[in-house]
């Protein structure tokens, strides 16, 4: 015990230490008072339970010998009796079972237990539960008198480790605000669904498996004393042994009773049918079940109580029983009985109101309700004028994709084995002579990856004190290429080495570069790979970037970390990292610090658990001038990490169509990290989330308001793709409000499929610099085209805003259902039909050449739609993914060239492109003279 009091001691300091170094102290507080507060009424609880069932126990011992008539009453013997033991032993077995279930997740997912029994459980805790209960079973089966005591004390010790743990569900619970909106069944504020009901529940399963546990093992210790056992038989319960245990049989009955009741509301988030939530049949026959069955649990409560006045208990209580059974068969077999022969039949008349209530209910969920719709009916062909309405859409049409950039910076500007691009994120930069013109780049981080060390290199000192960053990163336009196909960067290479550079093609200077995206410190200590912890400075000089053959080295300079100033705090980390080494090295300083957590999703998950951080952190390269608390003005790389509240309770929400169990998702929380010095911001993006604004009220000072972040780094957000995939997810079905259309189910979009590479995938959503209309200047947008189910043809696309001030806007475009507006499958069949396109194809998918078509985008311009696909060549045995042609189309023509405005040339005739190309001030790329 000892040593374990101490390892928590030394745990608990460097966790202090550790939130120290944001001055975040107080949120750990509140934190360890609400787990020691849960954790010691549970003790409370528990410790109650080991009184009643050692003076029980006592009082069964001093009076085993006595007999009376009233005992033999309930006297057993044969198959009686070992059904009883067979009873008790399972209710020890099944309240030990989900003891431990509740602890495991307690351990690995605290903010699941409020839903612990759709958590799936295989592997190693599967395989941990499974052999500690076959102890417990063993425990159980002696032949000898059962010491049930161990498994009791195992037992209560999962539940104060559970409570302790689950201190999230209890917070929330308590301070999540009223959002004034009521769900249409029992009038509660939806706030009840979204913290409250997942605490509720889970404090009475809790609290039931303790007593269970409590009441079965006294009962199976008593009824498996050696003379009973031998005899095959049980004497009876003493009337006084009955007595002091009937409180706890009918505390355990309310406790069903209650969550009987509490299963009211669960109809309101289970989907059976076509209604998400309560529909007809739950409404009007399990809802009143549910009532009679928690009201007859109550009852039954009631009447095993010792009470002087209940007349005639025992009769009462086999009403109360029977009732019971009734209801239960009842809701067995009734429900789908009725819902075959009554509501089938009449399903959309009867549901319809309740379709009513889900459709609005997801909309809201997923904020489906506030997308602006618009229709569109685009003219059937580009004409001149539409290029020029379409004018700055057309400045920043992104040729580069993703993965072919990546492909290309690996080979090209990875430069180390250890180096590794991991993402590339689309953004803008204000860095074009225009001021109101942003230019679309795409930024990828130089990460270091450890994994990619040589064996030989992978030593412990290597690992923690050498190699310990990335180093710098690079920014290309989406819309141009150089002679070669290759990217264009505007920032290259890395260290003394690093090539800054401008583009004559889109106007913008080396100086506006320099200026708009300044490099300044570029090492990367905290970023997006999985990375081990770090100890800097040392007495070791650490691996900064290798110049020609030799290496250059530095010492980190930044204010993050834990500091292993004196021997107790090196004594303490040892024991947290289970690295005694740390003791003996000599390469220690007295300003050297322990870097942990340097995943920036682990390091924001660490300050806050409760938030979910899906998909990829972006990198944002911004000069923040000025005093701005908490930023250094030295400092310019910083990753941008998306946080998520999420709930599957909220009331008639339907859950996704993938069958994840989600129902209301808010992208609340835009989290700021500096990679150099650690530092973490958290913004509120979503104030109006009920969830959010509890968390704020439990901790103000870990949030701020999204005002307060630097106009810098505001201008760099975007909404993140993981929430608009879930959006356009609901939005295929959900577009639809009418019912009756909904029911029928004739309106049901899809995501298109396109051509990319081999494959035919989904079309995922992709950023585009566009024009809404003509009218409004182009800005970021998030596209997402979609198409009627099992058609191809373009029925609309959701477009995210992400510029200011409509950031997060949701804009609708709904192309009209009669006119054949051709989709992305069968514009690349156009595309591949071709004649002249597919011979080009053919020639080059030769003598170990390959052909890659790139993202198909669909773009407003002007009146019409505008298809554009670039297409890369590479070689088939790792090739660099060259930028060959750009094809175009309006959904009638096709053309293919060398670059953008030549292939507009080619669509629409070159005599009658030409002026207005030029008026475009368009720059025309030389032809290459080595492509086919």
């Amino acid at each position: 015990m000892l040593i374990l009091a101490f390892v928590l001691l030394c745990r608990l300091q460097v966790e202090w230490l550790w939130f120290e170094q944001f001055s975040l102290q107080a949120v750990l507080v509140k934190r360890w008072t609400f787990q020691i507060i849960a954790g010691f009424l549970a003790f409370t609880v528990a410790s109650l339970g080991a009184f009643w069932r050692s003076s029980w126990l006592q009082l069964s011992d001093d009076h085993s010998s006595v007999s009376s008539d009233d005992s033999h009453r309930f006297a057993l013997s044969g198959w009686r009796y070992g059904l009883m033991l067979l009873i008790t032993a399972g209710a020890v077995v099944v309240a030990l079972a989900v003891l431990m279930r509740l602890a495991w997740l307690a351990c690995t997912n605290p903010f699941s237990l409020g839903h612990w029994w759709e958590q799936p459980m295989t592997g190693h805790p599967s395989i941990a539960c499974t052999l500690l209960l076959l102890i417990a079973v063993a425990l159980i089966a002696r032949s000898r008198r059962i010491r049930t005591a161990p498994l009791f004390i195992f037992g209560s010790l999962c539940t104060c480790f559970t409570a302790a743990r689950a201190w999230g569900l209890w917070a929330l619970a308590l301070n999540i605000p009223a959002t004034g909106e009521l769900e249409p069944l029992f009038g509660a504020d939806v706030s009840f669904g979204l913290g409250r009901f997942s605490a509720i529940a889970l404090l009475l399963q809790l609290l039931l498996a303790q007593l269970v546990l409590t009441v079965a093992t006294a009962l199976l210790r008593r009824f498996s004393r050696p003379a009973d056992v031998s005899n095959w038989s049980f004497p009876g319960l003493q009337p006084i042994e009955r007595q002091r245990l009937r409180p706890f049989l009918a505390l355990i009955l309310a406790l069903l009773a209650a969550l009987l009741w509490l299963s009211r509301h669960q109809l309101l988030w289970t989907q059976d049918g076509v209604v998400a939530g309560a529909g007809w049949l739950d409404v009007h026959l399990v809802l009143p079940l549910r009532q009679i069955e928690s009201l007859s649990m109550l009852a039954l409560a009631v009447l095993v109580l010792p009470l002087p006045w209940a007349m005639h208990r025992r009769q009462w209580r086999a009403w109360a029983t029977t009732l019971l059974f009734a209801a239960l068969l009842a809701e067995l077999l009734l429900t789908p009985s009725l819902d075959w022969l009554v509501v089938r039949p009449r399903e959309l008349k009867l549901e319809r109101p309740y379709l009513t209530h889900a459709i609005a209910a997801t909309r809201r969920a997923f904020q489906l309700d506030a997308i602006t719709t618009r229709s569109l009916n685009p003219a059937s062909r580009v004409r001149p004028e539409d290029l020029v309405e379409g004018a700055s859409t057309l400045d920043n049409v992104r040729l580069w994709d993703s993965q072919p950039l990546l492909a290309t910076n690996r080979q090209l500007q990875q430069l180390r084995v250890y180096y590794r691009f991991s993402s590339a994120a689309v953004d803008r930069y204000q860095i074009t002579a225009d001021p109101g013109q942003r230019q679309q780049v795409i930024i990828t981080a130089r990460e270091l990856d450890q994994a990619a060390l040589p064996d030989r290199s992978r030593t412990w000192l290597n690992r923690h004190f050498v190699f310990t960053h990335g180093y710098g990163f690079t920014l290309s336009p989406v819309n141009t290429r150089a002679v070669d196909g290759l990217p264009e960067y505007f920032i290259s290479d890395l260290g003394k080495a690093t090539r800054i550079q401008g583009n004559e093609s889109l106007s913008i200077t080396q100086e506006d570069v320099e200026k708009r995206v300044p490099i300044g410190r570029a090492a990367l200590y905290f970023g997006m790979l999985p990375s081990p912890y770090a100890i800097a400075p040392t007495s070791v000089q650490e691996f900064d970037f290798p110049e020609g053959d030799e290496n250059t080295y530095n010492h980190y300079s930044g204010n993050a970390g834990v500091p292993l100033s004196n021997p107790w705090q090196r004594l303490t980390a040892a024991v947290y990292l289970k690295e005694p080494r740390l003791l003996n090295t000599g390469s220690l300083k007295t300003s050297s610090k322990l870097l942990l957590r340097r995943d920036v999703r682990k390091r924001v998950k660490a300050l806050a658990p409760f938030l979910s951080f899906e998909g990829d952190p972006y990198l944002v390269s911004v000069p923040i001038e000025g005093e701005q608390a908490g930023y250094d003005s030295a400092q310019n790389q910083y990753w941008i990490v998306d946080g998520y509240t999420s709930s599957s309770t909220y009331p008639y929400a339907a859950d996704l169509p993938d069958g994840t169990s989600m129902r209301y998702v808010r992208n609340s929380v835009k989290a700021v990290v500096d990679a150099y010095n650690g530092n973490v911001h958290l913004y509120v993006s979503e104030p109006d989330d009920p969830m959010i604004g509890g968390w704020m009220k439990l901790f103000p000072e870990l949030f701020q308001p999204l005002d307060a972040m630097p106009t810098q780094l505001r201008d760099h957000l975007m909404v993140p793709s993981h929430m608009f995939q879930l959006q356009v997810q609901q939005l295929l079905r959900y577009h639809v409000t009418d019912p009756r259309t909904f029911y029928s189910g004739d309106d049901v979009w899809q995501v298109p499929l396109e051509l990319y590479g081999q494959r035919q995938i989904p079309v995922a959503p992709y950023h585009i610099t566009a024009q809404l209309t003509p009218a409004q200047r182009s800005e970021f947008l998030l596209l997402q085209p979609l198409t009627p189910l099992a058609r191809p043809n373009l029925s609309a696309w959701l477009a995210a805003r992400s510029d200011s001030p409509h950031y997060g806007e949701l804009v609708l475009i709904r192309f009209p259902p009669d006119l054949p507006i051709f989709g992305p499958e069968q514009i690349q069949a156009l595309i591949n039909q071709n004649p002249v396109i597919s011979q080009q194809f053919g020639l080059w998918d030769r003598a170990g050449s390959e052909v890659v078509q790139g993202n198909l985008l669909v773009l407003p311009l002007g009146k019409a739609l505008l298809y554009v696909e670039p297409v890369y060549l590479r070689a088939r045995q790792g090739g660099l993914p060259t930028l060959t042609r750009v094809v175009v189309s309006d959904g009638s023509r096709v053309a293919m060239d060398v670059n953008l405005m030549d292939a507009l040339k080619a669509l629409l005739g070159k005599h009658s492109a030409t002026a207005v190309v030029q008026d475009l001030h368009a720059t025309q790329e030389p032809p290459q003279s080595a492509l086919p």
